[in-house]
């Protein structure tokens, strides 16, 4: 309260006037205070009005605003999330109802009519899939994976669908270290991409000038710690080398062959000769003609063994050690074709056979992976080039999904270059498993045949005969144990074919078996002068041969060359390609056919059960998340309410004090203005 000071007896007025002038200011301060908490609702209104509760609020107001931005996130995702799941129900749907028809349609009672009619409806459900395919949700094409603004299924021709969207997912941010997907890519039932062509070469990229520094495995497998190590020369004062801010290998090679001219000037010494720091194969290298050179890493530094430049045990660089340990570099598409020392040979031309289509693809002027990648991608192939996740080689798969008719095969071209080969993309190589054939079912060998008493009969386990063109028989009985790889299958015939020439008295000459130099399919050879053309036979009810693609093989070069069918094409494994099937084989009133389709639509059942309950479990898990949030939510607005808002109750108890206190005040100062000096001498 006002009051006048008493530790003042006698005053000038001016001084009194001023002390209380100052005293009803502080006053009216303190009310127009209360008065602003009380029109604003709030305690605090700026920092200066307390910085501690101040510094609080503030965090509190980011995490409120944090929270907001994540439930907003977490509806998005719930949304994109029941369309999905809606999604792949239709899908479901689709798959049930073409497998009612599969098993209705199996049975020997159908006619070809029926079959036919049966078909019509099969494209329906086709085109029916098309459109759930290409579905949306609030954040884009449900299917499109990562990038789900356009459209992820085109039409390809042929009766045939493209598959043009991304692996992987578009994810929603619900927190630091925290995501959920909101859209399927390529890796389910619908949208799936061959699994293959996976490539078979190790391209081994050599180091260059411009390999980017994050494209290196480096010498310990654990890629490049960049940073600052040292060097002693014949185990003088070591000097440091920093190539902290190297991106290239050529400018860490700057960096490096900087600093020793450096320490050549200022210790007047020669370290290295003309060569100086350079590269070769996947090693940093160093021309140190006379004396040593030894790095070594600082402590807690790992740089100079990254590079390769730390030898175990402790060694340096002379005339006879030039060149560091291997820094492994990646595969990118910036490695240029010249640095591949696993390549070799030069590069031709190759043919892929996609979509009942063939294209010749000429890479002899291709410089870099990028243009081979190019290349082959260019020209509606429908295939897609990718890395493998070792950063050895290429990996090529289909993006066209339709019938047999429409699978992927790379063959070589007519130059014989061997290119598709060198790049290990050959679908039907020697090196080949044989359980890619038939879409990954595989083949199936006799073994283990037995005569009416039980006692082994070898008759019994022979898979197919082939005839010459002479009439003579070679009758091949494949083992199982070992049987892998295109090669083992050769290998096993070659051998039993020998044997039986041999017996026969007849030149092993005669008959061979091995692959073409340009079209896929296992290759049976007899001399010419044999006449006639060869043929294959299958024996015992066994699958070998027709899986093998012997029953539907042509006859070349006047008879003396068997080219079977390619069994090894690849094509996307997803419904597309199994209700194609399903339509194709109603139409031919194929038996077999409608049962293999049957198979794979339940496999896609199962698949899409999957991807389903997937779908659920990101769904709960918004569910969870949002209910977490959201009381995360309320305790920080709790919070902050109790130390920004204001108390009305307290606030304005105060502002009545306050007036009171004023009104004495004034009241006080108004008294005392009206004293004289007699009232003091009184």
């Amino acid at each position: 309260m006002t009051s006048f000071p008493t530790s003042f007896s006698r005053v000038p007025s001016l001084l009194f006037n001023q002390q209380q002038l100052t005293l009803l200011e502080r006053t009216n301060f303190d009310i127009f205070r209360v008065s602003e908490q009380l029109t604003t609702g709030r305690a605090i209104n700026r920092p200066s009005d307390d910085p501690v509760r101040a510094s609080a609020i503030s965090l509190l107001d980011a995490r409120v605003e944090r929270s907001a931005q994540v439930l907003r996130n977490l509806e998005y995702a719930r949304g994109a999330l029941d369309e999905a799941d809606v999604a792949l129900g239709g899908a479901m749907d689709i798959v049930n109802e073409a497998l009612s028809i599969a098993s209705a349609q199996i049975g020997s009672l159908s006619s070809s009519e029926e079959r036919e009619g049966q078909a019509v409806i099969v494209d329906s459900l086709l085109d029916s899939l098309f459109r759930t395919a290409n579905r949306e949700s609030i954040v884009g094409s449900i299917f499109g994976g990562s990038s789900p603004g356009t459209s992820p299924f085109i039409s390809a021709g042929n009766g045939a669908f493209q598959f043009v969207g991304q692996r992987g997912s578009l994810f929603t941010d619900i927190g630091p270290g925290r995501s959920i997907p909101v859209t399927l890519g390529a890796d389910n039932a619908v949208g799936a991409l061959s699994a293959r062509v996976e490539g078979s070469t190790d391209l081994n990229p050599g180091l260059t000038l411009d390999t980017r520094i994050d494209d290196l495995d480096g010498s310990r497998g654990l890629g490049i710690t960049l940073g600052t190590f040292r060097a002693s020369f014949n185990g003088d004062t070591p000097f440091t080398i920093d190539i902290g801010s190297a991106d290239t290998v050529g400018d860490a090679i700057d960096q490096i062959n900087a600093a020793i001219r450096q320490y050549e000037t200022d210790n007047g010494v020669s370290v290295l000769g003309p060569g100086g720091v350079s590269i070769s194969g996947e090693s940093i290298t160093l021309d140190v003609p006379a004396g040593s050179l030894a790095f070594s890493d600082l402590a807690n530094g790992v740089t100079a063994a990254d590079l390769g430049l730390v030898f175990d045990p402790p060694a340096g660089f002379d005339a006879a050690t030039t060149a560091g340990l291997a820094t492994s570099p990646r595969l990118t598409f910036e490695s240029p074709v010249s640095a591949l020392a696993g390549l070799g040979s030069t590069l031709g031309s190759l043919t892929i056979k996609n979509n009942a289509r063939t294209f010749t693809v000429d890479l002899s002027t291709a410089e870099t992976i990028g243009d081979i990648k190019a290349a082959l991608e260019a020209g509606g192939t429908g295939v897609r080039v990718e890395i493998n996740e070792d950063g050895t080689g290429i990996d090529v798969v289909s993006e066209i999904a339709g019938s047999r008719v429409h699978a992927l095969s790379i063959e070589e071209a007519g130059d014989l270059s061997g290119t598709a080969s060198a790049l290990g993309i050959r679908t039907l190589d020697r090196g080949t498993p044989l359980s890619v054939f038939n879409d990954g079912r595989g083949v199936e060998v006799l073994s283990g045949g037995t005569d009416e008493n039980g006692n082994p009969a070898p008759e019994y386990d022979v898979d197919f005969t082939i005839t010459l063109g002479d009439g003579f028989e070679i009758p091949i009985n494949l083992d199982p144990s070992g049987l892998t790889t295109v090669d083992d299958l050769l290998a096993q015939v070659n051998t039993q074919a020998d044997a039986a020439l041999t017996a026969a008295g007849r030149p092993a000459s005669d008959f061979t078996a091995g692959l073409t130099d340009n079209d896929n399919g296992i290759t049976f050879f007899q001399d010419a002068a044999l006449g006639g053309g060869i043929s294959v036979r299958p024996e015992n009810n066994s699958k070998a041969a027709d899986q093998r693609g012997l029953l539907d093989g042509t006859v070349g070069a006047g008879g003396a060359r068997f080219v079977a069918e390619d069994r090894a094409t690849t094509r996307p494994d997803n419904l597309f390609s199994w209700l194609s099937d399903l339509a194709v084989s109603l139409r031919t009133d194929d038996t077999f056919g409608i049962q293999l389709a049957s198979e794979k639509l339940d496999e896609a059942a199962e698949s899409l059960g999957l991807s389903r309950a997937l779908v659920g479990g990101y769904a709960q898990r918004v569910q969870d998340e949002t209910l977490r949030e959201e009381d995360r939510q309320v305790l920080d607005v709790s919070t902050r309410s109790l130390l920004r808002d204001t108390d009305f109750a307290a606030a304005a108890t105060e502002l009545t004090l306050l007036e009171t206190q004023l009104q004495a005040g004034l009241a006080a100062t108004s008294r005392a203005q009206q004293l004289t000096l007699l009232d003091f001498l009184g």
